[in-house]
This record gives structure tokens, C-alpha cells and sequence, in this order.
């Protein structure tokens, strides 16, 4: 399928249609006048002026115009299709995209981040929605710098994000679950005017053998509920980890 997105493609394929279209012309008249018209051959110099002439006068226009259509068209879409899959508030993966994105490569394994800013509410409650929503930028921000170009960094709802690492490994999940923490607590000390202190909880889990999207989900949020309640400002890969309290089970 022919896919025509800038002014250049459109030049370039309205020269070649042209001379596509001149090329056919001429070698038709051509042949038509040697083989069947012998009669005619005093007249071939004006014919092939008309032939090569006549299509340079319509095919040009009309290709032309075609593929301003197609362009536009495809703009079209492509804006409708970035609409589908990026959330218009951070730039990441908006919700569906994302979990379908994942169901279509669990397979290669990998882990799974559930990653929620941490006191959230207070933040939007003290400073206003819109440091709120400046916050949430950050975020989106920060995961897409601190993970590697293989990863898909999605928006789940609310404050809460989602990063899928595709074939990695159990060694890594410390060095870019830290990543993570780092960035967003060095970016996001200051909002705006405000000193907001911002922080991360992660939620971690490993894609094994048999898992399917709906268990991947739920172990990562699982996790992630004991690094909310365990002091925020952590991740948490097994509930088994020595270092981790007691969840109080109060309201995050």
C-alpha cells in the first residue's frame, strides 16, 4: 500500500507517475505508428511531441492532486491512530495499548513494573491539579528516559504507570527498578515553585512459565501494595524480602 506522509514523497512520486505515465505514452504512439501506420511515419515527430506532451499536462496535475489527497488522509489517520495509543496528558501508552501490547509479547518474557506516585492525592489536594498534572508529565517522562528503547511505558489510570521489559533478566530489575526511583526523586524535588519531595512505590513481577496478562497484573499489584505500605519510596519484587515492614493495611 502506497503511504504518501510528507511533501516530498509527493513530489517524488508525482515526477515518477509523470514519467511513468510519458514513458507508456510514447513507446504506445511509437509502436502504433512504425508497426501498424507506416503511412503515418512523416508525422511522428508531432505525434510523439503529443504524446509525451499530453501526459506531462495531465498526469502531473492529476497525480499531483491524488496524493495531496492521500496525504491528508494519512495525516488523518495517523493522528487518530496516535490519539488511540498515547495518553494526551504524559505521552506514554495510553491504558489499552499498552495491555494489549503486552498480552501480544508476553511471550518473550520479562518483567512487569506497576509503578504509583506515592501521596498523590496530597499533592493534588495542597498544590492544585495542575502541579497535579505537571507531576504526572514528569513521570511519564522520567520512565520513558530511565528504561531502555525495547520497553513500553503505559499510563494504567490516575497516578499510576506501567513499564513492560521485554526478555530481561532477574539481574537487572534492581539496576532499572533503582534507575527509576532515582530519576523521578531527583526531577521531581522541585514542581514548578513548589518543593513537592516526589516519590515512587514499584510493584515488580516476573512473566514465568504459564503466566497470562490478568496473573501479571495482579502479582504486580499485589507487590506494589506491599511497597505502599511498607514506606513508599521502594520497590518490591518478593513479599518474601526480609527488609521490608509489616503492612499497617491503613488507606494509601
Amino acid at each position: 500500500m502506497l503511504v504518501v506522509r510528507t511533501n516530498r514523497a509527493v513530489a517524488t512520486y508525482t515526477v515518477g507517475i509523470t514519467i511513468l505515465a510519458t514513458l507508456a505514452s510514447a513507446a504506445v504512439v511509437y509502436f502504433a505508428m512504425v508497426t501498424f501506420l507506416p503511412f503515418a511515419r512523416p508525422f511522428l515527430g508531432f505525434a510523439m511531441t503529443l504524446a509525451i506532451g499530453i501526459p506531462i499536462l495531465i498526469a502531473a496535475p492529476v497525480a499531483y492532486l491524488a496524493l495531496r489527497l492521500m496525504q491528508m488522509t494519512q495525516r488523518g489517520v495517523d493522528k487518530l491512530e496516535d490519539f488511540v495509543k498515547f495518553d494526551s496528558l504524559t505521552g506514554v501508552l495510553t491504558r489499552h495499548y499498552f495491555l494489549e501490547s503486552v498480552r501480544t509479547r508476553i511471550g518473550e518474557g520479562g518483567f512487569l513494573f506497576l509503578v504509583d506516585a506515592d501521596h498523590f492525592k496530597a499533592i493534588n489536594d495542597t498544590y492544585g491539579h495542575d502541579v497535579g498534572d505537571e507531576v504526572l508529565r514528569l513521570i511519564g517522562a522520567a520512565l520513558n528516559m530511565a528504561t531502555p528503547e525495547t520497553a513500553l511505558v503505559g499510563r494504567i489510570g490516575g497516578e499510576e504507570f506501567a513499564v513492560f521489559l521485554p526478555g530481561m533478566s532477574a539481574g537487572d530489575v534492581t539496576r532499572h527498578a533503582e534507575a527509576i526511583k532515582q530519576l523521578i526523586a531527583a526531577k521531581g524535588e522541585t514542581v514548578g515553585e513548589y518543593d513537592i519531595g516526589l516519590t515512587v512505590s514499584i510493584g515488580v513481577a516476573e512473566i514465568g512459565k504459564g503466566s497470562t496478562l490478568t496473573i501479571l497484573m495482579k502479582e504486580a499489584d499485589e507487590n506494589l501494595y506491599v511497597a505502599k505500605r511498607s514506606g513508599r519510596n521502594r520497590y518490591v519484587f518478593s513479599q518474601n524480602d526480609p527488609g521490608l515492614e509489616k503492612p499497617d493495611f491503613k488507606e494509601v
